[in-house]
């Protein structure tokens, strides 16, 4: 609406350019007494090019984008002579004043578009009709067989688990899988990048894991079972993690903190290395900064990916992260 209203006071002042434009190149605009209906249809041109057509003319037929800006202080609508020379943009403070005013228009013409019944209905085009309409949909609702979580999950001891919790993420909440790494959880990721809800819910029946998602369309699925899938609520990671420990009362503690590779997920070694044998492991496959040859810090290797980690100041800066996120120190 605001846009319409500077359309609007532009063109008036665009009308006077070409008004002015006619006046020197020899068509002067002169006086008239009446006004006819058959000339209300004319272009621009035409009524400059009819001599018996004036201002009056110009005036009635430009009336009503006039009243759109009636609210602009006069000092804005003063009639000034034209020429030649290259209209400019306003000054500042003539701008300012601009936006000022034409905000007041947009609040008082601002009314919001209410839609009616049939426009908040979504519109579905004949040929996804057709094609639903061959088979019977699906009417469960996505709270039925897995919104809420509903246990035991399929690392437990009684079902026939080893008691260490293993998540599956999928491409919704991949950001989770790392954050999870990162305090010690098992999480792992899709096989491939674009995976099918079967494969999803196939590796994670093949691997005990739960699968988490935002998808609410994996929880309609009749092959579900109950304690195969989670949906999380939240949408920011650090708030993500939370819900999950708190959902499946995982115990997380400062020695987990750190202890899996965020790249893929796998263990680390045993035992540290040296600066020495870190060096020598990553030859080819990963540079090691020269500023850290001289710290004396051990290096610890993921037995997959074979990457390599040292405690420098990104890893204290993690470490204080989730013990704050999981509150570890209350």
């Amino acid at each position: 609406m605001q846009y319409a209203a500077v359309d609007a006071y532009c063109l008036i002042h665009i009308l006077e350019v070409f008004k002015a434009k006619s006046v020197t190149e020899g068509n002067s605009v002169e006086s008239a007494m009446g006004l006819q209906l058959s000339q209300l249809d004319l272009g621009l041109k035409q009524i400059f090019d009819t001599q018996q057509n004036s201002n009056k003319m110009c005036g009635i037929k430009f009336g009503e984008a006039l009243e759109m800006v009636q609210a602009i202080p006069p000092d804005f609508c003063k009639t000034v002579p034209i020429s030649d020379e290259e209209v400019t943009a306003l000054p500042p403070d003539q701008a300012n004043r601009m936006d000022y005013v034409l905000s007041q228009i947009v609040r008082k013409y601002g009314d919001k578009i209410l839609l009616s019944e049939s426009d908040r209905k979504p519109k579905i085009s004949r040929k996804k009709a057709k094609k639903s309409s061959g088979r019977v949909a699906n009417t469960r609702s996505p709270t039925e067989g897995g919104e809420e979580w509903q246990g035991p999950p399929p690392w437990d001891a009684t079902s026939g688990g080893n008691g260490c919790p293993k998540f599956l993420c999928d491409v919704m909440v991949e950001g989770l899988a790392k954050h999870l790494r990162c305090v010690g959880i098992d999480a792992a990721v899709p096989y491939s990048k674009k995976p099918e809800s079967r494969d999803l819910i196939e590796q994670a029946c093949k691997e005990k894991r739960v699968l988490l998602t935002r998808d609410a369309k994996l929880l309609r699925h009749d092959y579900l079972l109950k304690n195969q899938i989670y949906r999380v609520k939240s949408l920011l990671k650090n708030d993500q993690l939370v819900e999950v420990i708190e959902t499946f009362q995982l115990e997380i503690s400062e020695d987990q903190l750190m202890s899996r590779c965020t790249k893929c997920n796998g263990k680390f070694i045993q035992k540290p290395l040296t600066t020495e044998e870190a060096v020598e492991a990553a030859k080819g496959f990963q540079v090691i900064p020269n500023c850290l040859f001289n710290k004396n810090l051990e290096f610890w290797q993921c037995m997959d990916c074979k990457q390599l980690y040292w405690e420098g100041t990104q890893y204290r800066n993690a470490v204080q992260k989730f013990v704050d996120v999981c509150k570890l120190n209350e």
